[in-house]
This record gives structure tokens, C-alpha cells and sequence, in this order.
């Protein structure tokens, strides 16, 4: 994955946490809080093309007061980790990953499929992970923080989807600090309080994961599981009537094995590249 340059929106948003941090003192103009509001219950089509019409001054205005008031300076892309992946992250997306990718955003899909080859899959895990520590939490979730879980078979498959994460963050001034080695990405402590949005775990077992609500596990190279625990972990995670969390299955390849064929079926919602069978 090649260098990406900061994007404007990834810009002003690191300025926005910056002039909300808890030694400073920031009261949004009513203007910009009344702007904030209106974008935010726009079709995202339409709030789009108008946070792109928007001089800096005044969408800075708009980040700050959203971050102030939600916690997130990314809030204008609350349901379209397709938009964020574009306007934040500045990758450039064909239209199979964008549908794949608002999916998971659809509030009444707990359980998500998509099929993505190549190292797109690894990219799109990455994309979930960041979209989902760092924005707040659009209903259904409740007014909490949501937590990114990464699952995937193998340790180089985490391995990879977390540095194409560390080259987010580092590309897009992405707040928060990572730790490769543990899997875990922890909220910036000049941000408020400390707590993480997100960490890795690889061929697990069901009651390890028992405990998790608010949250959102994403896996990839989801065909390539092969571990019987992994694999109950995946229907539990599918099937779990506790917390409103979802679970993302990325697949990798067109060809899933047999046993991968029912979880795609009773998922919410699937999405597959022309001409998947």
C-alpha cells in the first residue's frame, strides 16, 4: 500500500480534536452547531456534496462542534464508511467495495457478508476497523463508544490488515495510539478518557468472546477459516441475541467452502463482485 496524502477533511478533523482537548476552552458558534445538525439529517448523498462545497473555516466550525457535542470529529460520516474511507482515509474506491462497505452501516444488518478478492479484503478490514472506533454511535448502539474487534485465521492476516491500520492512521492523523505487537488501538488520553477502540484476536473460542457488547467484529479471509473453534466463534458472534454488536464476514475468494455457504445465506445482508455465483 502506497503513501496517501493527508486528505483536507482528515486535516480539519485533526484540528477539530485539537481544539476540543480538555485543557481547552471551545463554544461553537450557534451557527455552526445548526449547520452540524442539518448535515447530519441529509440523505448522505446530499450531505456529501455539500461538506465538499464547504469552505475550511467552515467545516472546521462543523467538525468542532460535532466533536464537542458527539465525541467524534468524524460524525458527518456515520453512515457511510464508504464516504469515510474517501474524504478521510482518501482511498478510491470501485462501486463493488462501496456497497460492501455501506452494508455495514445499514442499522438493521447485524450480520454482514461481502465477498472482496485480493488484498482489497485486507484494505476494507481496515477501512470497518477505523470507521468504527472513530465514529459515535448512530442508532441502534445506544450513546456509547462501539469497539472494533479484528478477527481473522491467521496471524499474518491480522498482521496485515492492522499495518494497512497503522498506515491509516499515520497518513490521515488518525487520533490514538497503536500497539502492533499487542493487536490494541487506545483513544488519545489528551482526548479524553483513555479506553480501547479497538484490538486483534486470531482463531478464538466462543465463551472468550462472550462477554463483548457495543461492538463490531470484523473478519477477514473469512473462507480461509478452517479451526473448528474459529468457526463456532463466527456462529456464535453470527447468532449472539446480547448487545446491539454486528459481525462483518469478509470473504476473500469466490470459491467459500461448503461450510461458509449457510452463515453467507442467513446473513442480513451479502454482497458479492459481478458475476459471483
Amino acid at each position: 500500500m502506497t503513501y496517501i496524502p493527508l486528505t483536507r477533511c482528515a486535516a480539519l478533523a485533526s484540528q477539530a480534536r485539537t481544539a476540543n482537548r480538555p485543557h481547552r476552552i471551545v463554544q461553537p458558534a450557534v451557527e455552526s452547531a445548526e449547520l452540524a445538525h442539518r448535515l447530519l439529517n441529509l440523505p448522505v448523498d446530499e450531505r456529501l456534496t455539500h461538506v465538499a462545497a464547504l469552505d475550511d473555516a467552515v467545516l472546521l466550525d462543523v467538525m468542532v462542534a460535532l466533536d464537542r457535542h458527539t465525541g467524534s470529529a468524524y460524525e458527518l460520516w456515520r453512515d457511510t464508511p464508504s464516504g469515510f474511507a474517501v474524504d478521510v482515509l482518501g482511498l478510491t474506491l470501485d462501486e463493488e467495495l462501496r456497497a460492501a462497505l455501506d452494508a455495514v452501516a445499514d442499522p438493521d444488518a447485524r450480520r454482514v457478508a461481502a465477498r472482496i478478492p485480493g488484498i482489497d479484503n485486507h484494505t476494507a478490514a481496515a477501512v470497518l476497523l477505523a470507521w468504527t472506533a472513530l465514529v459515535s454511535c448512530p442508532r441502534p448502539y445506544g450513546d456509547g463508544p462501539r469497539l472494533a474487534v479484528s478477527i481473522a485465521p491467521y496471524r499474518a492476516t491480522s498482521a496485515s490488515v492492522w499495518r494497512i491500520l497503522a498506515r491509516f492512521i499515520d497518513n490521515a492523523c488518525l487520533p490514538g495510539r497503536l500497539d502492533l505487537q499487542r493487536g490494541g488501538w487506545w483513544a488519545d488520553a489528551l482526548e479524553g478518557p483513555q479506553r480501547i477502540m479497538a484490538f486483534a484476536t486470531w482463531n478464538t473460542t466462543p465463551h472468550s468472546m462472550g462477554g463483548l457488547h457495543q461492538y463490531v467484529a470484523i473478519v477477514a479471509d473469512a473462507d480461509r477459516i478452517a479451526d473448528p473453534d474459529m468457526r463456532a466463534t463466527m456462529t456464535f458472534l453470527a447468532d449472539n441475541a446480547y448487545g446491539p454488536s454486528r459481525l462483518v464476514a469478509l470473504g476473500g475468494t469466490t470459491d467459500e467452502p461448503e461450510e461458509w455457504f449457510s452463515l453467507y445465506e442467513s446473513c442480513d445482508q451479502v454482497t458479492a463482485p459481478a458475476g459471483a455465483q
